[in-house]
């Protein structure tokens, strides 16, 4: 009894530690590229994208604590990818799923983290 009790226990971190966000972020970049984010944004967050310089205001640069304009938790920058900010270029993306948007939210996140030195 004791034994399958801490068998259920191991499955149940495991499980835990294989669903939602990727440490890395690794699957939240290749959203964030397949998506069209890296156009405006740059392929590293930066707010240099291609198209950047013809957008007003300018695209966010992800590594600037002060440019999320709806907060930087990754609640806040996901509910920002799902209804887009208006009076800027930055449309809502509602055809991701909510675990698509968490995840270009861990990655975006990742880059605030680089900024912040941690």
């Amino acid at each position: 009894m004791a034994k399958a009790a801490i068998w259920c226990w191991v499955l149940a971190i495991v499980a835990a530690g294989c669903a939602g966000e990727s440490d890395d972020g690794s699957v939240g970049k290749a959203l964030f590229t397949r998506n069209g984010c890296a156009v405006c944004h740059g392929p590293d967050g930066r707010g240099d994208g291609q198209i950047a310089a013809t957008l007003q205001p300018p695209p966010r640069d992800f590594r600037d604590p002060t440019a999320y304009k709806n907060g930087h938790s990754k609640a806040a920058i996901a509910r920002t990818i799902q209804k887009g900010m208006p009076g800027t270029s930055m449309p809502g993306y509602r055809h991701l799923s909510a675990e698509e948007r968490e995840q270009i939210a861990v990655y975006i996140r990742s880059l605030l983290k680089d900024k912040e030195g941690k």
